[in-house]
């Protein structure tokens, strides 16, 4: 992870954008009801991705709402770990971990193990809720 740097060139300072936010949170939807037609464990690989789009979305409308941008998904973790401190080192890791998968299946092809999601289904699925939650109520403080 590449901790937050507010001068790198991957990073701009923007509006306030609760509208899409919004918007992240209903594709977000669209995804998790996804997630199930994608029977376990021949999906595996494809599942593990798309709980990855899921936190990227979901930290890109905490930033977006923070009025925040980033073309850097190691820089969005920085984000969350800087910022967020109610995100604890081993979900940073967690979901820094879940990046780093993400760019091995899609550069490089990775299948992901089936035992992986076993053993991380549900600390990946209480860190959405939480991703969730926090951007929730980001975007009620805004109005």
């Amino acid at each position: 992870m590449e901790p937050w740097n507010e001068h790198s060139e991957k990073v701009s300072k923007q509006r306030s954008d609760t509208e899409k936010a919004k918007a992240l949170l209903k594709m977000i939807a669209l995804r998790e009801q996804r997630i199930p037609l994608m029977p376990l464990p021949v999906f595996t690989t494809l599942v593990a991705e798309e709980l990855y789009e899921i936190v990227k979305e979901l930290i890109t409308g905490i930033m977006s709402v923070d009025g925040w941008k980033t073309t850097s998904h190691e820089l969005l973790i920085g984000y969350l770990a800087k910022f967020y401190p109610e995100f604890n080192t081993a979900e940073v890791m967690l979901l820094d971990q879940l990046r780093e998968m993400r760019n091995d299946i899609a550069y490089r092809g990775v299948m992901i193990n089936p035992e992986y999601l076993d053993r991380n289904k549900q600390a990946i699925h209480e860190a959405i809720h939480k991703l969730k939650d926090t951007l929730n109520k980001r975007i009620t403080k805004q109005r």
